[in-house]
């Protein structure tokens, strides 16, 4: 588009004369090549005398700015050359010079052009000019900018001129303002399924329905991916709202892109209101990471959502290439938290691709869905169809599995064996696994004076742990293949994969074997063995020290050399050798990895005011969890937090002081010590002082009669918790609790109760043996659970004599 100059005349003669002697010469050539026949490099000469013009010209206009003692015009006049001949920075130090109002408009477009829409917005802020042109391009900047309202402003300021046709184009790509439009004029198909949609009574859980779920899959014979999805939601009530007022479509800008065909809230009256480019957003999913800048979300923001609105649209994503160039995969889940009334998934395939199916959680299908798609075949495509009606949502319990695990799932996959996944992905990566100078020499300085290779292994995993920061970005959100471990080591931050390879490229600089692991974590797929294809979610490293392989989590900061996360515990996983792979299974901790050790030292005094100081020692999952909240609490808020504890022992009670050790030591395990005063501790009951009930068992786990889902209780764990105290003379034993213990296949249980030389001891001990109670276990496990925490219900009584 030309750019005007808002009519400022020339003052530099000796340019003029320049200009016209240039085009007089111009004219000569071109006129004497009309007499010759026209040759082939022709157009290139003129094309080289006219640069060299160029050239001449702008060397003459910094002669004269040189010369000249107010060089003002001059300074416009050459950015004004720089402009429309492209060199837009040059133009924009040229404009610095000059007072010309036209300057700031040209400043503000060469930002535009220069794609810098920040400093341009800040141009065009400064001064409004009376010109179409500037406001126009005013508007465009802040449509790149997403100031959508104030883009608008600009171009309703915008007359009848030339750029009033293209002002109004974008204010109706921006609001879609077609005129009140209903749906039974546009899509009457639509307008039918509108009004034959079940009302909320019949659902009385959900949060809106799901009309239309379609999905249609293209995988060409070129190996690219097209995706078309429609949906259709009625919003029932708030929690509907809450929930899909927004879209957001994540993808990979590397290989995908997201066309929108259209959006719309269908009003409950039936007129609809179009989603407008200013209720869209196109954002990077982790901004202050350059690294996985390719992770983006495209987001919708439906206007007007109101209850009884259905929210509408349709969209493709394009795929230019595949996981590995010419496999797909695909996991289909059935459920989600709203009910389903109608889906449909449909896969086209090259004919010479074998699809692999393989169905997860088919026992939680008590919808009556089918798995076994409509098959077609063309001339050279294959075709599947699914077809679903009205599949129920899936309604939260407490402790309930991770989704992965209850909901019945389609796994599609082109993988023919997992070699073939294997060598993908190991040529992904194994470039990647290589030490510079600078990993050479921090390896170096970790194992110093290090004799055993379990030393060395700690020395470089605690640094990657601690000194390399996590990016949360799940396996394949921000494409599958690592960056070089040099990269990731002078950035200081990487996701999972990228800090594997740097955990697994020190190790063997160290002398050590290692390897990338492929994992996918609870709340993901577990690998099948007879199913090749890629439901990993995260990436982490193994160990192999004298026949023993310790699997290493470097994106768990605070877990110690040789612990796991909870969520990598117990998983089938892919090692990625040098030679080949091998399928393991990470360990399932027992219950005495994971312990938590409380005890309390309490001293009565004789007016009932207590001192007291308490104990915690963590290991494993605990010492992660007590671990990073000390790490990442505000010291006031963690001072907060124990007095809160110690008000519940003591009413009023005071902090004292308290002790954190091995904060940042992850060989060792963190030690939290605090100290508290309070004003009473025993209940009065006239002569009679009772104290707080000190056995526990937790029966929220168990407080439905009834569970449609397992209980998953997560991991094996064990707690220790005692109390000790000192009891001053006057106050007499009137009631001891009797010891408790009982063990069954679920835990084990005992509580301990003495007193002796005037000292009440307590102690509490449970284990627990199972991370998970099936549903035909969980009513006796519920009993057992429940009987035991009567029996525990039971305190210990003084009297206290004057």
């Amino acid at each position: 588009m030309r750019i005007t100059n808002l009519g400022v005349k020339s003052r530099a003669k000796k340019i003029r004369r320049l200009g016209i002697l240039g085009s007089g010469i111009l004219l000569v050539s071109l006129f004497c090549g009309c007499q010759q026949k026209n040759k082939p490099d022709q157009p290139q000469e003129y094309i080289k005398l006219s640069e060299s013009y160029y050239d001449q010209g702008v060397k003459t206009y910094l002669e004269l700015i040189s010369k000249t003692k107010n060089p003002d015009k001059l300074y416009f006049e050459l950015g004004k050359i720089y402009f429309d001949h492209g060199q837009l920075e040059k133009a924009i130090e040229a404009f610095k010079n000059t007072s010309d109002i036209a300057g700031e408009k040209f400043t503000a477009v060469a930002y535009y052009r220069l794609g810098d829409y920040t400093d341009a917005l800040e141009v065009f802020n400064r001064k409004k000019l009376p010109d179409d042109e500037f406001r126009y391009y005013h508007g465009l900047t802040c449509e790149k900018l997403n100031l959508f309202d104030q883009a608008l402003s600009c171009y309703k300021e915008i007359g009848h001129g030339g750029y009033s046709a293209l002002a109004q184009g974008r204010t109706n790509e921006i609001e879609k303002k077609l005129g009140l439009r209903h749906i039974r004029e546009i899509d009457s198909k639509i307008n039918k399924i509108i009004l034959n949609a079940p009302n909320a009574q019949n659902y009385p859980q959900a949060g809106a329905l799901i009309l239309i779920a379609d999905e249609e899959t293209e995988v060409t014979q070129d190996n690219t991916e097209i995706t078309q999805v429609h949906y259709l939601v009625k919003i029932l009530n708030e929690r509907g709202k809450e929930n899909f007022a927004e879209a957001a479509i994540e993808y990979d800008s590397t290989f995908e892109k997201v066309e929108l065909d259209f959006a719309r809230c269908i009003k409950p009256d039936g007129s609809i209101v179009d989603v407008g480019k200013r209720h869209i957003r196109d954002v990077s999913k982790y901004l202050n990471f350059p690294l996985y800048s390719n992770a983006r979300i495209y987001i919708i923001s439906f206007p007007e959502v109101a209850i009884g609105s259905c929210l509408e649209y349709k969209l493709r994503i394009k795929r230019s290439q595949l996981i590995n160039k010419k496999d797909f995969i695909l996991d289909y889940p059935l459920q989600t938290n709203e009910p389903i009334i109608s889906a449909s998934f449909t896969l086209t395939l090259p004919k010479d691709r074998k699809l692999n199916l393989k169905i997860l959680n088919e026992k939680y299908n008590d919808f009556g869905a089918s798995f076994k798609p409509v098959t077609e075949e063309l001339i050279d495509k294959a075709v599947y169809r699914w077809h679903f009606k009205d599949i129920s949502q899936i309604i939260p319990e407490a402790n309930m599995p991770p989704d992965s695990e209850i909901n019945p799932t389609i796994l599609l996959s082109t993988f023919n064996s997992w070699d073939d996944f294997y060598n993908w992905w190991w040529n992904l990566a194994k470039d990647k696994i290589k030490a510079d100078n600078a990993i050479y020499n921090k390896v170096k300085s970790l194992i110093k004076g290090k004799s055993s290779n379990l030393d060395k292994a700690r020395e470089i995993y605690n640094f990657c742990a601690k000194e390399i920061r996590y990016v949360a970005v799940e396996y394949g959100q921000a494409g599958f293949e690592p960056h070089n471990a040099s990269d990731i080591f002078r950035n200081k931050y990487g996701d999972c994969k990228d800090q594997a390879i740097l955990l697994v490229t020190m190790l063997r600089e160290a002398g050590l074997k290692a390897y990338p692991v492929l994992i996918g974590t609870k709340k993901s797929y577990n690998l099948s063995p007879d199913f090749p294809t890629s439901t990993f979610n995260h990436c982490i490293a193994v160990l192999v020290s004298e026949d023993k392989e310790i699997f290493l989590d470097p994106t768990a900061e605070t877990a110690s050399f040789g612990d796991l996360p909870i969520g990598d515990q117990n998983r089938r996983v892919l090692v990625i050798k040098d030679d080949g792979y091998k399928i393991e299974e990470t360990p399932l901790y027992p219950a005495s990895h994971n312990l938590l050790v409380q005890g309390i030292k309490i001293k009565l005094n004789n007016d009932e005011s207590i001192f007291s100081q308490k104990n915690n020692f963590t290991y494993g999952y605990y010492d992660q969890g007590q671990r990073y909240w000390l790490l990442y609490t505000q010291p006031e808020l963690i001072q907060d937090a124990l007095t809160s504890v110690a008000q519940g022992i003591s009413i009023g009670a005071k902090l004292d002081k308290y002790r954190i050790e091995n904060l940042n030591d992850l060989n060792k395990p963190v030690v939290l010590v605090y100290s508290f005063r309070g004003p009473e501790y025993l209940t009065s009951a006239g002569s009679l002082r009772i104290m707080p009930q000190l056995a526990f068992v937790d029966t929220s786990m168990v407080s439905k009669p009834k569970r449609k889902y397992p209980l998953d209780l997560e991991f094996l764990d064990t707690k220790e918790s005692s109390l000790e105290m000192d009891i001053p003379k006057g106050f007499i034993i009137k009631s001891l609790p009797d010891s408790v213990s009982a063990e069954n296949s679920w835990f084990t249980f005992k509580v301990e109760y003495s007193y002796k030389d005037s000292k009440i001891v307590f102690k509490q001990r449970l284990e627990k043996k199972k991370e998970e109670i099936m549903l035909d276990e969980y009513r006796q496990f519920k009993h057992s659970v429940e009987s035991l925490a009567r029996s525990v219900k039971q305190r210990i009584v003084f009297e206290k004599k004057e």
